[in-house]
């Protein structure tokens, strides 16, 4: 049998999840981002995406994916003083590369996954690689923020269980206002237990409310971005990949996640939880509204903010 029959074998033996993503069969390497893709079959790179401008055998898409997670990990680390997911209690000394997965998701634009995996790849080493797992669709184009805001979720993860939309899917869209220009879409802060409730339900739309907070908390919005993340241009662009130095809120969001790290563990002890390793129903579900709101209450006491509407949000409370 040939060495590629064998891969294909190996690939056929893997459990299902596994097998699109082991099939990749190119992989490009940026510090800790492992970017597999392929540009052939069904989860091939469009044609347009194939592009190779510079000749060095790496399409321009792979390039710019991977210069978007490199600008974004050193924008959460260094602009906003976020502790990197490898250096958490979760993953520290498991881990050291993040997988990303480019391939034809379906319904989906990407997503980040919380486990750690052994793809034992082709061209691993044979015992395999531990890794951390972004999947990005290869329909994505160069400045979509997908992949900025994949990637919080894994910092997300580094720091607590929780993911119940509101809190897991807003505060990742208001990270990508990082990258973007201008300030994102602010709604008014909650003023009642019955708007409270309708935050809860939202996911993404979310957003609105952090934004809020954020200018509340923080009304100029200026954050200090080293000279070289500015310089950073997508490749064959000459617009840069951080647009800007506004964003409202920056130690708001350090604070936030470092006062979710305490309330899960909270959780835990209540619910005779493992405090690192949660069933996906209990990290996405509404009975942990009532941690997560105390972990904004507890943070934007931090940042005292002098207008009635910030005042009334911060004497709401949830019941069990």
């Amino acid at each position: 049998m040939t060495a590629s029959a064998l891969g294909v074998e190996r690939v056929q033996q893997r459990p299902e999840w596994q097998r699109n993503r082991a099939a990749l069969d190119r992989r490009f390497v940026l510090e800790e981002f492992r970017i597999h893709y392929t540009l052939a079959g069904k989860d091939a790179l469009a044609a347009e995406n194939q592009r190779d401008s510079d000749g060095d055998g790496v399409p321009d898409r792979i390039q710019n994916l991977a210069l978007q997670l490199l600008t974004a990990r050193r924008c959460y680390v260094e602009v906003l003083g976020l502790r990197h997911p490898f250096e958490s209690l979760r993953y520290k000394g498991r881990v050291k590369f993040m997988d990303v997965n480019v391939w034809a998701l379906p319904d989906s634009n990407g997503m980040a996954g919380d486990a750690i995996v052994n793809y034992h790849r082709d061209n691993d080493p044979p015992e395999g690689i531990a890794v951390l797992t972004i999947d990005l669709s290869a329909r994505l184009t160069a400045r979509n923020l997908t992949p900025a805001h994949e990637l919080f979720h894994v910092f997300q993860n580094g720091y607590t269980l929780f993911k119940t939309p509101w809190y897991y899917e807003g505060i990742a869209r208001w990270s990508e206002d990082l990258l973007r220009a201008g300030e994102g879409e602010a709604s008014s802060l909650p003023a009642s237990t019955a708007e409270l409730e309708s935050l809860f339900k939202l996911s993404y739309r979310a957003s609105r409310f952090w934004q809020a907070l954020a200018r509340a908390t923080d009304p100029v919005g200026k954050v200090h971005v080293p000279q070289d993340l500015f310089a950073a241009k997508y490749l064959g662009s000459d617009k840069p990949i951080i647009e800007d130095d506004i964003f409202h809120g920056a130690r708001l969001l350090k604070a936030l996640l470092e006062e979710m790290d305490r309330q899960d563990d909270a959780a835990s002890r209540e619910s005779g939880l493992n405090p690192l390793d949660w069933p996906e129903a209990r990290q996405r579900s509404a009975g942990n509204n009532r941690y997560i709101w105390n972990a904004v209450i507890i943070a934007c006491r931090r940042f005292p903010a002098d207008s009635p509407q910030f005042r009334r949000m911060m004497e709401l409370s949830v019941s069990r």
